[in-house]
């Protein structure tokens, strides 16, 4: 199941020693045991659909909270996952970042990824979502 199942965290959890292209290609080297090669070939296609190819040499620490958060979901997706679990994808973001990464998860939910995500954006969850759970002091 894990590995068909792709997580993005609050806190992006991106490797801060390495690029974006870099922690867009380690998963599937490391785990998959994909080329090179095809590994940079698959992060340069998921940066582009997160709309941030041209960040692609830069380490985290250079990037806004927003990007790192779509650098976050581009790593995810190059492990071709079959469902995205999203724990409060914008909870860490200044206001101003939230929309960019708001978009980039309703171009995905629009795609057909199936998604799980807890997030206190109800418009959003609204909006976007076929089922939506409230949940209130865990009931």
């Amino acid at each position: 199941v894990r590995s068909n199942v792709g997580m993005v965290f609050q806190h992006f959890n991106l490797f801060p020693h390495m690029t974006v292209l870099m922690n867009c290609m380690a998963g599937p080297m490391w785990v998959k045991g994909v080329s090179e090669k095809q590994a940079r070939k698959t992060a340069l296609k998921f940066l582009e659909r997160v709309r941030i190819p041209e960040q692609a040499n830069k380490f985290p620490i250079q990037l806004s909270g927003g990007q790192q958060q779509r650098v976050a979901i581009a790593r995810s997706l190059c492990m071709e996952p079959a469902v995205m679990l999203f724990d409060e994808p914008t909870s860490a973001l200044d206001p101003e970042m939230v929309s960019e990464v708001l978009e980039t998860m309703t171009g995905l939910a629009r795609d057909g990824m199936t998604m799980v995500c807890v997030t206190h954006e109800m418009g959003f969850a609204r909006a976007v979502a076929d089922r939506v759970i409230f949940m209130d002091a865990g009931q």
